[in-house]
């Protein structure tokens, strides 16, 4: 093994989904597209019966966690109490395998300060891992219900309006104050995690992004970026946090090395 990994591009593990079949696991084009895009390089993440247990190891063998798109959370799952007390409307494609990978391997990426950044699903999953709710579909969030937020094809194009905390990291990231972006999901954060600082929101009121002080890169966003194109300053951001966790393990190796 090398001491040090300068020149080399981070490596971003891309959580998978199950085909239609149920016998694969992949990942959507458009995300591996945009890590390539931002510099870095995408690895697919499958899981099985036994990938919980192999997390924290993988976490520390990747630069970034990329927790993406996908079905519900299941109600028993991330801790047994992701759900709202209030919240009982219809749930489905529930993978309780995929649940449990995810689960462990956003505490894995806390636990060492991976960066890590959720899209659609993926902000669900660190809002209920740190101990957030969700409502099971937004119909229940008490909102005028202004904003389906599940758009019609095709998914590229933008659809709502969104705010975004200017003096956020994502603010900054972005550049911006406000966005036009699409939206494929019919859950959503209910109660934001205690430690979670929500910057993003829709018209409507839906939470559509947090994110996390205590780490160097911890955020995610509701809408899917990697589908629209339009936020490669997101990407970036992202992949240059790996960047630095990669380079910032090859002087610790360095230094043992010189032990």
């Amino acid at each position: 093994m090398p001491a040090t990994r300068e020149g080399e591009r981070p490596v971003i593990g891309i959580c998978s989904r199950p085909d239609e079949t149920g016998e694969h696991t992949y990942i959507a084009q458009n995300y591996a597209s945009r890590v390539t895009a931002a510099g870095g390089i995408p690895v697919g993440l499958p899981y099985c019966d036994e990938a919980a247990d192999m997390a924290a190891e993988l976490m520390g063998r990747i630069d970034g966690l990329l927790l993406t798109g996908g079905g519900d959370v299941c109600p028993d799952g991330f801790g047994g109490h992701p759900y709202a007390d209030e919240s009982h409307a219809p749930i489905d494609g529930l993978l309780p395998d995929r649940d449990s990978f995810e689960w462990a391997a956003a505490k894995a990426a806390w636990a060492i300060d991976l960066p890590c950044l959720g899209v659609c699903r993926g902000v669900q999953v660190l809002n209920v891992v740190h101990g957030g709710t969700l409502a099971r579909d937004v119909s229940e969030l008490g909102h005028a219900n202004e904003i389906d937020h599940v758009m019609k094809p095709p998914f590229d194009r933008p659809y709502h309006h969104v705010r975004i905390d200017g003096t956020s990291r994502l603010g900054e990231i972005l550049r911006v104050s406000e966005a036009e972006v699409n939206s494929i999901h019919h859950q959503a954060i209910c109660s934001a995690a205690p430690d979670a600082k929500v910057v993003a929101w829709a018209n409507d009121g839906t939470i559509e992004a947090i994110e996390f002080d205590q780490r160097t890169f911890f955020m995610g966003v509701q809408w899917h970026p990697e589908i629209t194109g339009s936020m490669p300053l997101l990407f970036r951001a992202f992949v240059g946090a790996a960047e630095d966790k990669m380079q910032a393990r090859g002087r610790a190796f360095e230094t043992l090395e010189a032990c």
